[in-house]
């Protein structure tokens, strides 16, 4: 007999779900007919297993969609006679088991007809693949929002956007909670088919629990590769970031310049106002250098008072004699003057004018083409920059700022 504990979740047919509360002691599978209504259960409660039905057309999508809103689930598949031979033949893919429920008349039928319809023969609502393209793009809202918008095109054969306003002009769809809340909308002006109507209501049904799964992988995905005290990227991302770059700028022949600095006579401001104040000097620091260089240059804390700031060309340089290394020296002596002039309001008398930063700069691809060559090699020029007063960044054995 089946032992049911309220923690195994059924995704089959009302029939199959008759069937197997038959054999449970403790009565009736907690269970979803459509694989959109599984969602929202999978994504707001935890299962020890899910079993799954292979009167599913896309069992395999179906499978899968599971397995990533819930990794550590035991997957069951549930199959009659005549689709054991080929759960036993295919690759175990996603699945950790299967077993055969009481044969119906229908399993016996598609030993000879083949396979049984499925809860979505008609058209409407969603396939398991809809549903496991869905959420394989719910790691961030915008990818989630992409693969919305692109379904949906696909579906009323007209051209859709989001839009963070409803009075944008065009017909609203449905609503995704983001931050702001986005509308998908419409920009032709014929009516939307009724299949595809129907496929928008079951949409509609899984946007709240898809977008909820979005944005707590997107808060876990920043925890993982962001220093907690700081806010700057943390040492192991910077390092995967930066290889990944460098990577790229070879092929694709663009600059790329690190800057190594740390904070002078960091121990004193430590040992004098006390680690609280220490912090708050790192916190403001960051931001500092955030504010001072561009969007998509990477800053990360890589030591105690250490960091690395990545700066790279989003484009490719206009003229062949384009000077990268140019700009990461006027944002790093910009970031240096910000700082003199910036009040840190935790030293007291010494607030403004006395926090002093030394650095070194090593670019790519003549100063090492990994990361750890280029830290090896701004390493040297902020040594460089301590020995010869502080309060300076250096680039190989060249002082460009004090």
């Amino acid at each position: 007999m089946i032992q049911s504990d309220g923690q195994i979740l059924l995704l089959a047919s009302d029939e199959i779900a008759g069937e197997l509360a038959s054999v449970s002691e403790k009565g009736r599978f907690p269970h979803c007919a459509d694989p959109y209504d599984a969602i929202e259960k999978l994504a707001s409660r935890q299962f020890d297993a899910v079993m799954v039905s292979r009167e599913y057309p896309d069992f395999a999508g179906l499978v899968r969609a599971v397995r990533r809103l819930q990794s550590s689930t035991r997957i069951i598949a549930l199959t009659g006679p005549a689709g054991e031979a080929d759960l036993r033949m295919s690759p175990a893919g996603d699945l950790d088991d299967y077993f055969i429920y009481p044969p119906s008349v229908e399993d016996l039928e598609s030993l000879f007809t083949g396979p049984r319809g499925s809860v979505d023969s008609d058209g409407a609502g969603l396939t398991a693949t809809e549903v496991a393209d869905l959420v394989d793009a719910a790691g961030d809202i915008d990818a989630l929002a992409e693969q919305i918008a692109r379904s949906v095109g696909k579906w009323i054969g007209q051209k859709v956007h989001f839009s963070d306003a409803e009075d944008d002009g065009g017909k609203p769809l449905l609503l995704l909670d983001a931050d702001p809340p986005k509308v998908l909308l419409s920009d032709g002006a014929g009516a939307v088919p009724s299949s595809a109507q129907a496929k928008l209501t079951a949409l509609q049904v899984l946007v709240g629990p898809l977008s909820a799964q979005a944005r707590r992988t997107e808060a876990l995905h920043r925890l993982a590769i962001t220093d907690h005290l700081t806010g700057a990227y943390n040492r192991r991302y910077f390092y995967h970031f930066a290889d990944q770059m460098l990577e790229q700028a070879g092929p694709e022949r663009f600059r790329v310049t690190l800057l190594l600095y740390d904070i002078d006579d960091f121990k004193r401001y430590n040992d004098t106002y006390g680690h609280a104040a220490g912090d708050e000097i790192l916190r403001e620091t960051v931001a500092l250098m955030k504010q001072t260089t561009r969007q998509h240059d990477i800053v990360a804390r890589i030591g105690g008072d250490e960091f690395a700031v990545l700066f790279w060309d989003s484009e490719p340089p206009r003229r062949p004699d384009s000077q990268h290394p140019e700009t990461a020296h006027v944002l790093a002596e910009r970031f240096i003057e910000v700082l003199g002039q910036h009040e840190f309001k935790s030293l007291g008398p010494e607030a403004r004018g006395v926090l002093t930063i030394s650095g070194g700069l090593a670019t790519f691809p003549w100063d090492g083409k990994t990361c750890r060559e280029l830290l090896r090699h701004a390493d040297t020029a902020l040594r460089q920059a301590k020995t010869t007063g502080k309060n300076a960044i250096h680039i190989i054995g060249e002082e460009i700022s004090r």
